[in-house]
This record gives structure tokens, C-alpha cells and sequence, in this order.
């Protein structure tokens, strides 16, 4: 993944996507702010999103808060 650029969110367009991860120094992945959609390393992310946050975390009671539980982090080093 080229981190040097912006990409805009392919599913809403409202927002970029951005680095998060699990706090505690867990998964890292790509995230749009505004509709929660989010691609894993290696997923192509000028296509559609594979994943949602709320999947990521599996079954969860209804009022489970995945926010709660993700920060905001730099970019991985590119390979």
C-alpha cells in the first residue's frame, strides 16, 4: 500500500481512509471515519471495502462500541 497519498473512502467518498488500530498494539488496518468500512493489509483499497468495523470484533451484543476499542496510528512502514 502506497501511504504517501490520501484515498478517499470508496464506499461513502465522505472521508479518507485512515489508520487505526486494536489498542494495546493490536491489528492494524484502514478505516473511514464516517461509515466504518475497512480494508486489511494487502486488501485493495482504491476498490470497495471488504470488511466493517463492527465484523472485525465477530458477534458482539447490540450496543457493543468497536470506537471504544480502536485509536488512530501512523501508517505501517511501507515493504
Amino acid at each position: 500500500m502506497n501511504d504517501s497519498e490520501k484515498f478517499a473512502c470508496t464506499s461513502c467518498g465522505q472521508d479518507w481512509q485512515t489508520w487505526y488500530r486494536v489498542r494495546g498494539g493490536g491489528r492494524l488496518f484502514l478505516l473511514c471515519p464516517e461509515c466504518d468500512a475497512v480494508w486489511l493489509p494487502g486488501d485493495d483499497r482504491t476498490g470497495p471495502p471488504k470488511h466493517h468495523l463492527g465484523a472485525l470484533f465477530g458477534p458482539q451484543p447490540k450496543f457493543f462500541n468497536a470506537w471504544a476499542l480502536i485509536e488512530e496510528c501512523p501508517a505501517p512502514p511501507a515493504d
